[in-house]
């Protein structure tokens, strides 16, 4: 059995994750042959350089994405981690990430007041978090809130946009284009399957399913026993 991951194996199939390059050149040695690819990851790596906290030892896909607002240190990335998603933290709002994390294809999280993510979690590919409704209930105010994005500033009226933070514990993994929305706690452990909604909290060590999630079993003792730790981990 193979003991670590491999090019070909699924989580990469869209291509690697690669660490932290400030020149094209040093870029074009992790990329070789494909200019176009290393100024993309060059990019991705400038601004998240310049708009997070990151460890040395993170890792980025040329597809991963940062959205912040707000000071550099409100979202904080710890090593080792594979980012390969979208992260947007709106005026003030944190995103914290522990190590040993990995941020799939096309997995959002977008914090208007703070998504908290632990140590080995899994968020799968299409993973959503909101800590926030992303549009105002009032359907008046959802209009408004378009036509400022399409550039119409003429209505300067504050939007209700009810948000709530999201923390989930170490060891978790949520599924293939699960949904983890506002104000919603996850325990260590948990498996939350895919194309579940998860809109109340999950104790620890469960596996849940749905929309809404709820608990389909605990999970044995075995599937919580603690990590060894490697020689020198």
């Amino acid at each position: 059995m193979r003991g670590a991951l491999y090019p070909d194996d699924h989580a990469f199939a869209e291509g690697l994750v690669y660490p932290r390059v400030a020149s094209l050149s040093e870029a074009a040695g992790q990329i070789p042959g494909n200019e176009a690819d290393a100024q993309r990851l060059l990019d991705v790596w400038n601004r998240f350089s310049k708009g997070a906290v990151v460890d040395d030892n993170v890792k980025l896909g040329i597809k991963a994405r940062l959205i912040n607002g707000g000071a550099p240190e409100n979202v904080r990335i710890h090593g080792p981690t594979a980012i390969r998603g979208i992260l947007k933290a709106e005026g003030d709002a944190t995103i914290q990430i522990g190590k040993y994390t990995y941020v799939g294809d096309d997995t959002i999280l977008s914090a208007s007041q703070s998504i908290t993510i632990g140590q080995a979690t899994l968020l799968a590919h299409g993973v959503q978090l909101f800590d926030n409704d992303s549009h105002p209930t009032h359907a008046d105010q959802r209009e408004i809130q378009f036509r400022r994005m399409l550039g119409d500033k003429r209505i300067a009226i504050p939007l209700e946009i009810r948000s709530k933070p999201i923390v989930i514990g170490s060891r978790c993994w949520i599924g293939l284009g699960s949904a983890v929305m506002k104000g919603v706690t996850i325990g260590d452990d948990t498996v939350v399957a895919a194309q579940s909604v998860v809109t109340s909290d999950l104790p620890a060590g469960v596996v849940a399913a749905g929309n809404p999630a709820k608990v389909v079993r605990e999970l044995r003792p075995e599937e919580r026993r603690p990590t060894p730790n490697p020689p020198g981990g």
